[in-house]
């Protein structure tokens, strides 16, 4: 029951709960006020802009929030005009839900980051679209009271990112270092010899990229600004993370011959010692909860201890079997990342003093800044532009739901039909066949829900219940979309309560609408598809220049911090690449498995070849001291030639062609010295690794999917 505690601490302290709760908080007190002001109509009108503005209400950083929200508050006011103005010519409506359409499909060019602002601008329209108004001032005030709402939450918004930027930014650390523990828990399973195989090995390339993603996420949060004690505290922290995270990276190099070793014992020991460095970093996270948090290090030294001396003992009884030099290589290795560990806990500390980290980096190159500028968008004019593609689908698909409600309009409601479809369709076919069933299901429960809670709670509950719905559809909308589903069902069907109370048809008329919307998402997915497996030529192609780009930092006696740092995380964010386009492919009509497999195989040897290139710092700063400066240099660059030209598209062996180590010239001379005849076998491991993956980049079933 100890732990109970904790875990309740690790699952409620993270960036999307407390986005939600603020995003409550601001529906809410924006209603309030409102209503205090204008009356309970004037209320929900006025929340219905706050909803739509605060779904571009997102954790990021401070620099950028203004021009989130700004464009949002535009989009907001312009679309409610449009749908409202619009619908007194059917033609006009007609051409105004097509145009809604194709602005939000043309605006994903931008990237992910606009996603929020597509859907606050598909809501503002439907929301209106579902207001009946007899005339052009209706439509007027209604727009008015919509303004008033977006403004007085986007004022919200603004004034609590202002006060909160450094939970903010410690928010983003903890999922950072929530991904790390996750993923030292998949590591540790790897390393359990009863649950070995396959799905764990993927579960730990699957647990990589969420990582990625996070630390990118962190990274342009924390490196946008260093300039006080607490800002540059937290690039401190992040770094040290990373720095645990790559040397954690390094130790699985060995993993090929790890994974089948007949040492049951110490395959215990590296799974008990990894997730003791799990439960380390989950204890850390809940430090990020106070701004001058205090930590200790907490080293596992005589698990450590233990860990070293079995692996010698094993060592000793067979001196020349390679399995057990990888278990040496390992174990070093994880003790090395369990004080990495210790040095994250150290910047933690507000005692602790901030480092000169942040001033020798530039930092800016490890952000990452998403297109910007009108030329964006007047580049997606063209036949093969997957934005221009994905725009076209949405915006036939909508107005052919506007049409079918006009069709058949006691069976059929335009604003349901058209949000659903806004909200189930996406540019790839994997996303929006996930997300229609969840949406379907969602709504199901959603409406199952809100029946119960109107048939048994008072008003004023069931008003927080809103409030609550709008802030847990908010939250979730990222993680995870059924729940969002749910939340968003509740809280409209009790608005629609409010508005006509216990018209008990509508909760089953949402079921039909979001029916025909998902039905519709489905069908026009079809239509100028782009599909994922038309760009996995071009991902790998990136992938391999990452690779060589990584080689070429990496395999070096000494490294250039800021070259270095930046080449592995240009790799590891291309291995994760690769691993959401598998995923993604994998949902795909007609897929050719066969051709699935070979990637599998390539994502695994590539994420090795980046496990042995991390390897190669680690490896110099264990033996510095006993490397033959000269010689280790001279096999260093040899190894490096080999493998960056191996690494370059097209130069990879074809199938079935043996794998000579070539230069193995290179290496002669290295024994004698434990430290040189190391080197010599991690050089000689890079290699193989590198010629994998050349050799399984250029297979034809690739090309051929």
């Amino acid at each position: 029951m100890a732990s109970f505690p904790r875990s309740v601490s690790l699952a409620v302290f993270r960036a999307h709960i407390e986005n939600g709760l603020s995003v409550a908080v601001g529906v809410g007190l924006t209603g309030v006020t409102l209503g205090w002001a204008l009356g309970f109509n004037a209320a929900v009108t006025a929340a219905s802009g706050a909803v739509c503005v605060s779904i571009s209400d997102r954790t990021d950083p401070l620099r950028l929030k203004a021009w989130f929200m700004g464009f949002a508050l535009l989009s907001t006011v312009f679309f409610t005009g449009l749908s409202g103005f619009a619908r007194f010519d059917t033609t006009a409506f007609i051409l105004a839900t097509a145009f809604v359409g194709l602005w939000a499909g043309l605006i994903s060019a931008y990237g992910k980051w606009v996603l929020s602002l597509a859907m606050t601008s598909v809501l503002a329209f439907v929301f209106a679209m579902g207001q009946s108004f007899a005339t052009p001032s209706e439509v007027a005030d209604h727009l008015m009271l919509t303004v008033c709402g977006a403004m007085g939450y986007t004022v919200y918004a603004m004034v609590v990112a202002w006060l909160f930027d450094d939970r903010g930014r410690r928010l983003l650390l903890a999922e950072a270092m929530h991904g790390f523990a996750a993923y030292l828990r998949a590591k540790a399973a790897l390393y359990n010899p009863d649950a070995q195989g396959h799905g764990a090995f993927r579960a730990l390339i699957d647990a990589h990229a969420a990582l990625a993603d996070r630390l990118q996420a962190a990274r342009d949060s924390l490196f946008a600004r260093r300039a006080n004690r607490m800002q540059l505290k937290r690039i401190d922290t992040l770094i040290a993370l990373l720095d645990a995270f790559e040397t954690v990276l390094s130790s699985d190099a060995d993993l090929e011959a790890l994974r089948h070793a007949p040492q049951r014992e110490l395959l215990w020991r590296l799974n008990g010692f990894v997730g003791q460095m799990a439960e380390e970093v989950e204890r850390l996270t809940l430090a990020l909860r106070f701004r001058h948090g205090h930590t200790t290090p907490l080293r596992h030294a005589e698990d450590a201890r233990q860990l070293v001396e079995a692996v010698a003992q094993a060592r000793e009884a067979a001196p020349d079997d390679p399995v057990i030099h990888a278990f040496t290589a390992t174990s070093n290795k994880l003790v090395l990342a369990d004080r990495y560990i210790a040095t994250l806990a150290t910047t933690l500390d507000d005692a602790t003093a901030p480092t000169s980290l942040a001033a020798g980096l530039d930092l800016d190159l490890f952000r990452q800044d998403g297109p910007r500028g009108l030329g964006i968008l007047l580049k997606q004019f063209h036949a093969g532009s997957p934005a221009l593609r994905y725009a076209i689908r949405l915006a036939l698909a909508m107005t052919t739901g506007l049409g079918l409600t006009f069709i058949f309009p006691r069976f059929a409601h335009a604003n349901w039909v058209l949000l659903t479809i806004a909200l189930i369709m996406r540019a790839n076919y994997s996303v929006t066949s996930q997300r229609r069933w969840d949406r379907v299901t969602g709504t199901l429960i959603g409406c199952a829900l809100a029946v119960t809670f109107i048939n048994t709670l008072p008003a004023p509950v069931l008003l927080l219940f809103i409030v609550l719905a709008v802030g847990t559809s908010h939250a979730y909308g990222l993680v995870a979309y059924r729940v969002t589903a749910v939340g968003a069902s509740v809280s409209s069907l009790l608005l629609l309560h409010f508005v006509a109370p216990l018209v008990h048809p509508q909760f089953f008329e949402r079921i039909v609408d979001t029916l025909i919307g998902a039905g519709l998402s489905w069908a026009f997915s079809y239509l100028l598809p782009n599909w994922e497996r038309d760009d996995l030529p071009r991902t790998v192609e990136r992938l391999l220049a990452a690779d060589a780009g990584f080689a070429d930092a990496a395999l070096r006696r000494s490294h250039s911090p800021q070259r270095y740092r930046l080449a592995r995380k240009q790799t590891l964010d291309a291995v994760a690449q690769l691993s959401g386009a598998i995923r993604r492919v994998a949902d795909e009509p007609h897929t050719n498995r066969r051709a699935l497999a070979s990637l599998g195989e390539l994502l695994g040897a590539n994420y090795l070849l980046a496990s042995d290139l991390s390897s190669m710092p680690v490896l110099v700063k264990l033996r510095a001291q006993d490397l033959d400066a000269p010689l280790a240099d001279a096999a260093i660059a040899a190894t490096r030639a080999r493998v960056v030209a191996l690494l370059r598209p097209g130069s990879g062996a074809q199938e079935g062609e043996t794998i000579p180590l070539a230069g193995r010239d290179s290496f002669a001379g290295m024994h004698g010295s434990v430290a040189m005849e190391v080197l010599g076998r991690r050089l000689e491991h890079i290699e193989h690794a590198a010629r994998k993956v050349a050799r399984l980049a250029a297979r034809p079933v690739i090309e051929d999917i």
